[in-house]
């Protein structure tokens, strides 16, 4: 069965297609009126960065006003969240952030200075990526199946590695163990994953497609499947986890979001625009070469995607035990 993210996939060419022809919405036809400035909880350089700077310029040229990104990283993203959450609520003030800000950290940490849903108004689905399951090439595993009966007949001897406790790639990987029914080592790091992996460190990682897919693509370390519902253009011979373990789909989906109560006039404006930015061709090519895929949504399809996986990644932590407070 498709995901809420996967059936976006079958609407968004036509939605896109159709984006740059969307009237102006009546009252809120003069937003902006100054610069928007718009808040990403990660450090610069990270996916979330690279798409907004794209994107950020032809919204800009849109408006006639400039976009700023400002990078506030620290716990998680719940720095750069809750100053979007306590901004004035006009849509001078965004949040772009990646899935587990919202669908994960309320359910890692015992208090945070927002709420995943009363705190934001979502605007759209920005990009979807997913991960790419990587083995050290030694390993002797060429397959999720070869993987899976390996870890079962050496029970917790797997190691693999991420960016620790919490992080996207440990719960995407708790979910793929409790969904086949094995056991195996973490180990949180903040060195290079891949690196690990040449250097025997781990025995497996799940990188994002913004790093994973350049790896598998050099050959040095093998790459086992990709986690999203369908096979990743970049490297089409890489299978999904879903092709072995019927269901599982795991992805780091990218969101737009204003401060709740923003009207809703300057939220469906906000929407339509990135709309007509996602289906400009150049912008679509920039962001296949870093392997995002290009969404876009209304805001209350961002709305429900983002209660369907509140409610998935919060099982997968409560069933692994994992918090950080």
């Amino acid at each position: 069965m498709k995901t809420p993210v996967a059936r976006l996939f079958g609407r968004a060419a036509l939605a896109l297609a159709l984006a740059a022809s969307w009237p102006a919405l009546g009252s809120e036809k003069n937003f902006p009126t100054r610069p928007v400035k718009v808040i990403i909880p990660f450090a610069p350089g990270t996916s979330p960065d690279v798409v907004m700077r794209i994107v950020g310029q032809k919204l800009g040229d849109i408006w006639g006003q400039p976009l700023i990104v400002e990078n506030r990283p620290g716990a998680g993203g719940a720095i750069g969240a809750t100053a979007v959450a306590q901004a004035q609520p006009d849509g001078y003030t965004l949040l772009y952030t990646v899935n587990s800000v919202l669908c994960a950290n309320p359910h890692l940490y015992g208090k945070l200075g927002y709420d995943a849903f009363k705190s934001f108004a979502p605007v759209s689905l920005m990009v979807n990526l997913g991960y790419v399951l990587l083995a050290r090439s030694d390993l002797g595993v060429n397959n999720v199946a070869e993987m899976v009966a390996y870890a079962k007949k050496h029970p917790g001897k797997l190691t693999y590695g991420s960016a620790g406790n919490g992080s996207g790639n440990h719960i995407v990987m708790e979910l793929l163990t409790s969904m086949t029914g094995t056991r195996m080592l973490h180990v949180p790091m903040n060195t290079n994953k891949v690196l690990a992996l040449l250097s025997g460190q781990i025995d497996l990682a799940m990188e994002p497609y913004t790093n994973g897919v350049a790896a598998a693509r050099d050959g040095k370390v093998r790459p086992l499947a990709v986690t999203l519902a369908r096979r990743s253009e970049n490297i089409p011979d890489v299978p999904t986890v879903g092709e072995t373990v019927p269901g599982y789909v795991a992805d780091a989906w990218h969101g737009l979001f204003a401060t709740a109560g923003t009207p809703p006039e300057v939220v469906d404006r906000i929407s339509a625009d990135v709309a007509r930015v996602l289906a400009m061709p150049d912008v679509r090519e920039r962001l296949a070469a870093a392997s995002l895929e290009p969404v876009g949504s209304t805001p209350a399809e961002l709305r429900d995607i983002v209660r369907r996986d509140y409610d998935k990644w919060g099982a997968v932590i409560r069933n692994a035990n994992i918090r950080l407070d």
